[in-house]
């Protein structure tokens, strides 16, 4: 096997609502933590620089502004945020032509470009448009480890 294969199958996208389950400690982010942060397959965690604001303003509205800064920041010190400029016409093609959020048109084009599967939560407008999304990009359900 090449190194870039290895190097390709040890990454993996993750997208907001993982993020937030694993933070918040429930039982998908237990799940989570168990079959991708605790599993040695896994070497880099990428995510959107959407992903990453999200995750802000969501605990900012809980624990207010500097704590979710400081919170966030320190829990995302390990894992790649891709370049926005790098993702912003896969990101409005993907938007363009599915009726899905930003938030996972740019998370969808992070596994695009870098053509590695992205970690999610199953959501109604992503499970409308699975068939034709996952000709695209290999999508994986943290609800279907449960």
């Amino acid at each position: 096997m090449s190194v870039n294969k290895d190097l390709h199958e040890a990454s993996i996208v993750i997208d907001t609502g993982v993020l937030v389950e694993f933070l918040e400690d429930s039982e998908l982010g237990k799940i989570f933590s168990k079959h991708f942060l605790e599993n040695a397959k896994f070497e880099r965690y990428y995510i959107s620089p959407i992903t990453d604001t999200e995750l802000k303003y969501i605990f900012c509205r809980r624990i207010g502004y500097h704590e979710a800064k400081k919170i966030v920041s320190d829990f995302l010190i390990d894992f790649i945020i891709c370049s926005e400029s790098n993702l912003r016409d896969d990101a409005f093609r993907l938007k363009c032509n599915f009726p899905i959020s930003l938030a996972d048109s740019y998370s969808l084009a992070v596994a695009l470009i870098l053509n590695i599967p992205l970690c999610m939560k199953k959501e109604e407008e992503i499970q409308n448009n699975i068939g034709k999304l996952s000709s695209k990009v290999k999508i994986i359900f943290i609800d279907d480890y449960m």
